[in-house]
């Protein structure tokens, strides 16, 4: 049974979210409206997914969303930001800082429901020993979402993980963005082209001397090459 934290302050959203869930079983749902409450909620509950408002009383949901990812019990904790804030820079901002997808209010139900369960197909463990691949002394384990290169343990955002599990999978063979946005997102928002541009960066930051793992193909994408790095 999938546990949900909505972090949200308005009723009328709440009740949405009841609504949606209603349409499925199995769904459980927890709503805290104080922001400075939602951290412990979240280390108590345990979710499975956290649905977050950005614009909230007493607090930002981007700063909630920096305190989840750097507490140990709950930095796996998958979250989707639900909010009004529409523009472009907001949504990039939000991917940005880690969130696996960027819900903009009003929702409908299926669209929500869509994008939680898409989102939880990529973040729930694998059975052990299933999903883990190695290419160019790089070893990803998609059941507890660890990474190692050159046995020297690496961390990486979830959506990072995401983009660099794609590249390595398909080690040698030239993806394009649109390829690499809808295969780690569950709708492919035309933001986030500039995001993966991002996420790339950041994962060669943190590739160090092995940056050329990722090679960039012009007009097209990026390629995962262990025989060039």
């Amino acid at each position: 049974m999938p546990r949900v934290l909505l972090v949200e302050d308005d009723l009328n959203i709440v009740e949405a979210v009841e609504n949606s869930f209603s349409l499925v079983e199995g769904y459980s749902l927890t709503a805290v409206s104080d922001p400075r409450k939602a951290l412990a909620a979240a280390i108590d509950l345990k979710p499975d997914m956290v649905l977050l408002d950005i614009r909230l009383p007493g607090g930002d949901g981007r700063v909630l969303l920096r305190s989840l990812k750097d507490n140990a019990a709950t930095s796996a904790v998958p979250v989707i930001f639900l909010t009004g804030l529409s523009s472009e820079g907001d949504k990039v901002l939000g991917l940005n800082l880690g969130a696996d997808d960027y819900i903009v209010k009003p929702f409908s139900a299926t669209e929500l429901l869509a994008r939680i369960q898409a989102v939880l197909r990529r973040t729930r463990p694998s059975p052990a020993g299933q999903g883990i691949v190695e290419a160019g002394g790089l070893r990803l384990d998609a059941g507890d979402r660890s990474a190692t290169l050159d046995g020297a343990r690496l961390e990486f955002q979830p959506k990072e993980f995401e983009i660099l599990l794609l590249l390595a999978s398909n080690a040698g063979r030239a993806l394009s963005r649109r390829f690499l946005i809808e295969n780690s997102s569950s709708y492919g928002m035309e933001v986030s082209t500039r995001s993966l541009d991002t996420h790339v960066k950041n994962l060669r930051r943190k590739l160090g001397r092995r940056s050329r793992l990722i090679e960039t193909v012009r007009k097209l994408g990026y390629r995962f090459s262990p025989l060039d790095a």
